[in-house]
């Protein structure tokens, strides 16, 4: 049996086999550059070559059209919501999220799957989404790394479960934690929700014995924890 076709609560091969397919990682991947790839041509004819722009810190009608922002989600444009986890200020910021992504997902994919990884990464960016408006209403925001952030703690609560080597996980979410309150530019909203989110998507799907009990369980405590934001943020 596949790795894709595991269960919730069913353990894993330790160590995925030389060559294992990680579809979803490279499909990640791939519309990331593509979305970037777009933006910058879009931002030369706009505003000619410029490599400070490309690189740091260029604005393309995409990011205009898609970057989280409160205040467009209240005038109905929900979409931001998930389009803004594949924009990225930059190419340097582009780069540094695909890095972190790979990392992450090369370990996670083979061991809880290829559709619950991408149902973590999904879920855990609309709950960086959701904790940017709710908590930093008026920024504007884009990029992968609360998505990101939720395949950390999936991966240290998944090794935890089928007992892998945890040193890369804790690794990368240290790494995540310091720079997040060292860099500036940081959201540290979306850091936090995609690391919740990630971290309730791996109990439920490493943890619960069945695919009903893992949605169950996985919608009550994220409905539980928007009530409580939505309550008291």
């Amino acid at each position: 049996m596949s790795n894709d076709q595991l269960t919730p609560g069913t353990t894993a091969p330790q160590t995925a086999p030389p060559g294992a397919r990680r579809p979803v990682m490279t499909a990640l991947i791939a519309v990331n550059v593509l979305v970037a790839i777009a933006a910058s041509v879009m931002i030369t004819i706009a505003d000619g070559f410029d490599p400070g722009l490309i690189l740091l810190d260029g604005v393309s009608p995409l990011h205009e059209w898609g970057e989280m922002s409160g205040k467009a989600v209240d005038g109905g444009e929900y979409w931001r919501l998930f389009t803004t986890l594949f924009l990225h200020y930059g190419l340097l910021h582009l780069l540094a999220n695909m890095v972190l992504l790979w990392l992450a997902a090369r370990r996670l994919e083979p061991a809880l799957g290829s559709v619950p990884l991408l149902v973590t990464y999904v879920l855990s960016g609309f709950g960086a989404s959701l904790a940017v408006y709710y908590t930093a209403h008026d920024s504007l925001t884009a990029g992968a790394s609360g998505a990101i952030f939720g395949l950390f703690s999936a991966l240290l609560l998944t090794g935890l479960k089928q007992r892998l080597n945890l040193w890369l996980p804790a690794i990368l979410l240290a790494f995540g934690v310091v720079t997040t309150f060292v860099l500036p530019g940081m959201s540290v909203a979306a850091h936090a929700g995609g690391l919740l989110v990630g971290a309730v998507a791996a109990l439920a799907y490493t943890y619960a014995t069945s695919l009903r009990t893992a949605i169950l369980t996985a919608t009550a405590v994220i409905l539980a924890a928007l009530t409580i934001a939505a309550r008291f943020l």
